[in-house]
């Protein structure tokens, strides 16, 4: 079996290291796996350390009529049986490319933005012979917006839990100047408006009116940006965050959190909060449909109303003052990722959709 994934996006998040994980994986059980993506971009630089063949070529909206002929060549000379796409653009190109040359096509939808009810819209999602959703709430969407369910599978993303091992990871603590007695409050996601981290940024300078601790935020941000946030944060606290910037070794900075807290407004599933489970944080986030899906409130972490720091700032701090409970549901975290979220569950999964399309 032959496969080829096509992804748009430059950045790093939890959709590319699913493409990543996947390619990785399918390259060690004897598949022949290609990569095509933007040039320069974060998951072209990772793939190639795994030997993973990567294609970099201009992916763009304006360039279709260039992208579609050079994906038709790939297709032929890597013999491709199914094409694996990930982004909107991409997914343009490389479906009618799949199309022209009698290949299957998989779409996979790693997030909750709408749909478009355009016409071009509704030609391009009739192409997939496939769709694979990363969680439920993101498959009631497309059936919302008149994808057949049939059509539709849910495969979750989910943990090396071999990784993401509290027993075997060290902390950074001292790394970040963090006093090993100190409560760190933390996450690891971007800074785009949909993460709503101006919630979590209010609520910590709340929280520290009563009890001092420290707020540790690991992804890329802008010097201008920083600012932005901290102004959310009474002045006497601002030297308490810690702006980490981007990290390969996440388990380590999770393991340096005592409390990981998403405030979300829209996710697909969220690969960093799965992460933070497996190793055995204790999970404070917004009650928004894809979280609902694998936290189960009081027992695996708890919930707060979105966009509401108060009620945010009121569960981080009876976590903090309910030591006990706090290691409690952080058990359950991590045995939820260990029953649910497994990757190898989420490699067998996905094959079997592959093998049953080409009828292997």
């Amino acid at each position: 079996m032959n496969i080829l994934h096509t992804e748009t996006l430059k950045r790093w998040g939890g959709q590319q290291n699913r493409v990543l994980s996947e390619m990785i994986n399918f390259k060690e059980k004897g598949y022949h796996v290609v990569l095509v993506c933007n040039k320069n971009s974060m998951i072209a630089q990772k793939s190639k350390i795994f030997g993973i063949k990567v294609y970099e070529i201009d992916l763009k909206k304006t360039n279709y009529w260039r992208t579609i002929p050079k994906l038709i060549d790939i297709i032929k000379k890597e013999k491709i049986d199914i094409v694996s796409t990930h982004s909107s653009v991409d997914s343009w190109a490389a479906g009618i490319a799949a199309k022209l040359c009698g290949r299957k096509f998989v779409r996979f939808k790693h997030n909750m933005f709408p749909i478009n009810r355009s016409f071009l819209t509704r030609f391009i999602y009739s192409l997939p012979d496939k769709f694979i959703a990363i969680s439920e709430p993101i498959k009631d969407l497309m059936i919302h917006y008149g994808i057949s369910s049939a059509k539709i599978e849910v495969v979750p993303t989910s943990v090396d839990i071999d990784k993401f091992n509290p027993s075997v990871v060290p902390d950074l603590r001292k790394h970040f100047s963090v006093p090993e007695d100190a409560l760190v409050i933390g996450n690891i996601s971007g800074f785009t408006k949909h993460k709503a981290q101006h919630v979590l940024f209010q609520a910590f300078s709340l929280v520290n009116e009563k009890y001092p601790c420290f707020l540790l935020l690991a992804g890329n941000i802008s010097e201008q940006k920083k600012q932005e946030y901290l102004s959310f944060v009474k002045r006497q606290f601002q030297n308490r965050v810690i702006f980490t910037g981007y990290r390969e070794d996440i388990p380590s900075v999770l393991k340096s959190i005592d409390i990981y807290v998403s405030s979300s407004v829209s996710e697909g599933l969220s690969v960093a909060v799965l992460e933070a489970m497996a190793m055995e944080k204790s999970i404070v986030v917004s009650d928004i449909p894809a979280f609902k899906t694998f936290v189960k409130d009081g027992f695996n972490g708890l919930f707060f109303k979105s966009e509401n720091s108060e009620e945010l700032k009121g569960k981080i701090l009876f976590l903090i003052e309910n030591k006990k409970y706090r290691e409690e549901i952080s058990r359950n975290a991590r045995q939820t990722v260990l029953d649910r979220f497994n990757l190898k569950k989420m490699i067998e999964d996905t094959e079997r959709i592959y093998k049953e399309l080409i009828n292997v």
